[in-house]
């Protein structure tokens, strides 16, 4: 619904959200973003002051899903060290029309952002300003001229699923960008982040999973 965030948990200092296809994470000018969302949801009545919503990590403008939130200062250290230490799960729901190679795989390319065309470009190997990417997947399901995966990202780059994903052959429903024949709908391709784990300041584990709508 237009201006509001669908809220999937609310914890100490931090909100997971399913974050809706078709705007981005962060905030820029005046478009409808889930940040600007965000500072309406948990704006006080009167207040002049926006609140605090740290963005701990972003899925892309087309991409649906999971999405965590920072409401402090000190949970969005917290959660950003986690991230680099690599203490968080991130799983995706892909739908392709080409297989990848076998059922269960590890997809391994050096990417490199191009920031002019706003996207990555994939090599087999090393090469200056390239970045080693890595992913998992599994096949869930095939059927009506689709394969349907689990993507499990291995490394954080941009655009790394849709890249790789592209550059296997496979490129996911929708995503015009990386090569795929068909359109899905407008501003939203067929990846979807469906479930998120991340520890809690109590030492303990909160974990997020919800469905795409497709």
């Amino acid at each position: 619904m237009t201006n509001l965030l669908t809220v999937l948990r609310d914890g100490a200092g931090f909100v997971v959200i399913h974050k809706p296809a078709g705007i981005p994470t962060e905030a820029y000018a005046d478009h409808d973003t889930v940040e600007a969302r965000a500072w309406k949801m948990y704006q006080r009545p009167g207040s002049p002051k926006l609140p605090f919503v740290g963005i701990v990590h972003r899925l892309d403008r087309p991409v649906s899903g999971v999405l965590v939130l920072a409401r402090n200062k000190s949970t969005l250290r917290r959660l950003n060290q986690a991230f680099a230490d690599k203490q968080v799960s991130k799983h995706y729901l892909a739908r392709t029309q080409v297989p990848l190679p076998g059922e269960v795989g590890t997809l391994r390319h050096f990417l490199v952002k191009d920031n002019l065309n706003r996207r990555a470009t994939v090599h087999d190997r090393a090469k200056n300003g390239a970045k080693l990417s890595t992913l998992k997947y599994r096949l869930r399901n095939q059927g009506n001229g689709f394969y349907a995966y689990e993507i499990e990202p291995i490394t954080g780059r941009y655009h790394q699923i849709r890249a790789q994903l592209a550059a296997a052959g496979a490129p996911i429903i929708g995503d015009e960008k990386y090569g795929s024949p068909i359109r899905f709908r407008p501003n939203e391709i067929m990846l979807h982040a469906h479930r998120l784990a991340f520890p809690d300041a109590e030492g303990g584990v909160v974990e997020v999973e919800i469905l795409p709508d497709w």
